[in-house]
């Protein structure tokens, strides 16, 4: 797809919701004891998008196109979208090592490439929450829902620590526990904090554009991808034994139905999504979806609810039906290209 190629940031939102995507499926494999080749042939759609997209990004670097992309990094809005370089990045580490069959030496080469993620990460969460708090002024028009990219990049980084724990056959547990706890921390006040912003913005302020109505699906990702960092935490023997009945914490509750309220509000609201169309910023339906549909199989999960389990089936189903009509409106617009 010639768009791929386009050096922008924006376009990394694509694979990012392809392996999201992908990892649902994985893990609604582990649990309903099934395996199929279409979460394969997933995963390997999402690896190719990441090679293309990335390949037209840092080409950009060193062409004529560096301009655009500094203009990106200077932009109030499109440098929000930088985190998902990194959180995407994380989700292909957790793909190869969960998918292929690889060799210690290159596992061990995953692992340093895997700090690195996380190093320059958390220098994107300092850099920007530096910049939105001691900036001289930032317009409350300029908070949008794409600031929840960092917060969920930092619940991927817990999720992705827990998942690769056993791969990577880390030492010195507790160490390593207290680390992903406060990127938990971290991230759960700063959504709990850009929730009620964002909230304020919206109601009181002045409403997102409608071309990019559909980013207000990313309010799922935080509190879903949470909530499977918060089970993981408190309970890492899900990682190695997925059929395991544990407690659910009241918190671990509050931000799951927080989810699930704005899936309702969102579904009742499907309108005025509908008017948006569908384009490149479509994409983010899928990503928060595929958190969202993850946390319920987690949920389903502690609580060995059938229910629960069946509607996260139709979730995954209706992100595959998206995904669908996604690729052929890009290969689409690609042709008219």
């Amino acid at each position: 797809m010639k768009a791929l190629f386009s050096p922008s940031v924006v376009y990394f939102g694509i694979p990012m919701g392809l392996l999201g995507t992908a990892m649902n499926g994985l893990h609604l494999q582990q649990m309903l004891f099934i395996d199929t080749q279409m979460i394969n042939w997933l995963i390997w759609y999402g690896w190719a998008v990441f090679i293309l997209v990335s390949i037209g990004f840092l080409t950009g670097l060193f062409t004529k196109h560096k301009t655009n992309l500094h203009r990106e990094w200077l932009n109030h809005f499109q440098i929000s979208l930088f985190p998902s370089i990194t959180l995407t990045a994380l989700l292909v580490i957790v793909t190869l090592v969960n998918t292929l069959a690889l060799p210690e030496l290159v596992v061990n080469a995953l692992m340093v490439v895997y700090f690195l993620i996380v190093a320059i990460h958390t220098l994107l969460n300092i850099y920007l929450i530096n910049r939105w708090i001691f900036s001289p002024s930032v317009p409350i028009e300029h908070h949008k829902p794409t600031w929840f990219i960092l917060l969920s990049g930092n619940f991927v980084v817990v999720i992705s620590g827990l998942s690769l724990i056993e791969p990577f056959a880390i030492q010195h547990w507790l160490i390593w526990s207290e680390l992903l706890w406060l990127y938990f921390s971290g991230g759960l006040l700063l959504w709990f904090s850009f929730a009620v912003s964002l909230f304020y913005r919206l109601i009181f302020e002045s409403n997102i554009e409608i071309a990019l109505r559909p980013s207000l699906f990313i309010f799922l990702a935080p509190p879903s991808l949470a909530t499977v960092a918060s089970i993981l935490l408190l309970h890492p023997e899900l990682i190695l034994q997925p059929g395991l009945e544990v407690a659910v914490p009241a918190l671990t509750w509050f931000l799951f139905s927080f989810a699930s309220f704005m899936l309702v509000i969102w579904f009742l609201s499907i309108r005025y999504f509908i008017d948006s169309g569908l384009s490149v910023a479509s994409w983010a339906y899928v990503y928060p979806l595929a958190a969202y549909g993850m946390a319920m199989q987690y949920i389903a999960q502690a609580n060995n609810s059938e229910l629960f389990m069946s509607i996260s089936v139709g979730i995954f189903l209706i992100i595959l039906f998206l995904i669908t009509l996604l690729t052929i409106r890009s290969l689409l617009d690609s042709i008219k290209s």
